[in-house]
């Protein structure tokens, strides 16, 4: 997999018309990769904040052609590593909601409360095959009296290729905020199977709620749903310490098993926020909050290729270190140089020639 990280930024490098901007979008993708959750471009050792602020608002560069380069690649990645022979193979897909709160006047960008929350609000799709994680869509959600979660997320599905479809087995995994009546019936059209959240007070027909059911793996009928779905609660472990019921169901009884397992998969977002940055975007323009999301998703992607041939047990900031000397290994060298400089370390001695570094002082 580092070999197809290779390959997918040099060829998404290509796609850039001039060296200043691959300089531009290297600098990014190191401070994503090295960033720590807290990448912001005054953070950058190799770029100047206008520079690549210039680039992320203003400067005309191909982001739509760079997202289906990446999908391309990602379906490559998916097809090798699809078993051959004997029935489809399993593809998860999942739909996650997550708010990046934000504050101060963002007068271009649609931001809305949920649940408490100011900021703006992203039903992300990501794929899961065994090892393989990849961030495929988003779409942002724009608040009430706007399009509904739930037709976001069942447009999103239907955004994916159609040969996913015939290669694999996709089942469906969706939080507590897609679990409506309209979003299990648009799945079950599509002809999917599912696993959804749902809050514990949703009302039964005939009466009651789901949380006074105490068989678990029941059959039961929602309010508004006209197909029987089958109920399973599981722990959810709370930040603070100690645990709470939480209830799921699934559109296939032999998929209650998957419906526990869903929720013990890492938690995607938590990476993003903690290690790529997905919420400290600065930029005020409705283009330049895509293109910097976009590319904190990519380096996600870049990242957790590397991390896949990595050794055992790496964290997401051992990827990120080691996907950017992988990856980005001049940058690496001119930022040491840069420090070396700093503390009057480099250039050595005296000279003639000029420093690689700043270009001015000699050596």
């Amino acid at each position: 997999m580092q070999r197809a990280a290779q390959v997918l930024l040099s060829r998404i490098l290509a796609l850039l018309p001039s060296p200043y901007l691959r300089d531009s979008l290297k600098a990014l993708l190191l401070l994503l990769l090295q960033g720590h959750g807290k990448a912001r471009p005054q953070h950058s050792q190799t770029k100047s904040p206008s520079a690549l602020s210039r680039f992320l608002n203003l400067y005309p560069w191909p982001t739509r052609a760079l997202i289906r380069l990446t999908r391309r690649e990602a379906e490559k990645a998916l097809e090798g590593a699809r078993r051959r022979g004997g029935p489809k193979p399993r593809l998860l897909v999942v739909l996650d909601l997550v708010t990046l709160e934000k504050r101060g006047r963002f007068p271009h960008l649609p931001l809305s409360f949920f649940h408490g929350q100011w900021g703006l609000h992203l039903v992300v799709l990501y794929l899961v095959y065994g090892d393989l994680r990849i961030p495929w869509a988003y779409r942002l959600w724009r608040g009430k009296g706007e399009k509904s979660l739930s037709l976001l997320a069942l447009r999103l599905l239907s955004s994916l290729p159609p040969w996913l479809k015939g290669a694999f087995r996709l089942r469906v995994v969706a939080d507590t905020a897609f679990g409506t009546s309209r979003f299990l019936l648009g799945v079950r059209r599509m002809g999917l199977e599912a696993i959804v959240g749902v809050r514990r007070d949703r009302h039964l027909r005939g009466g009651g709620h789901l949380a006074q059911l105490r068989r678990q793996g029941g059959r039961v009928y929602l309010r508004g749903l006209s197909f029987p779905v089958w109920a399973f609660r599981y722990r959810y472990p709370l930040p603070g310490g100690g645990w709470e019921w939480r209830y799921g169901v699934a559109t296939a009884r032999t998929m209650l098993v998957w419906g526990r397992k869903r929720f013990a998969i890492e938690h995607f977002f938590r990476a993003m926020k903690s290690e790529f940055s997905l919420g400290q975007f600065g930029q005020r323009s409705a283009v330049g909050v895509h293109r910097f999301l976009v590319l904190s998703l990519l380096a996600y992607l870049l990242a957790h290729w590397v991390r896949v041939e990595g050794e055992g047990g790496l964290t997401w900031r051992e990827a990120g270190v080691l996907a950017a000397r992988v990856l980005l290994p001049d940058l690496l060298v001119r930022v040491v140089l840069l420090e070396l400089h700093t503390l009057g370390l480099w250039p050595p001695g005296g000279g003639g020639g000029l420093c690689s570094v700043c270009g001015r002082c000699k050596f």
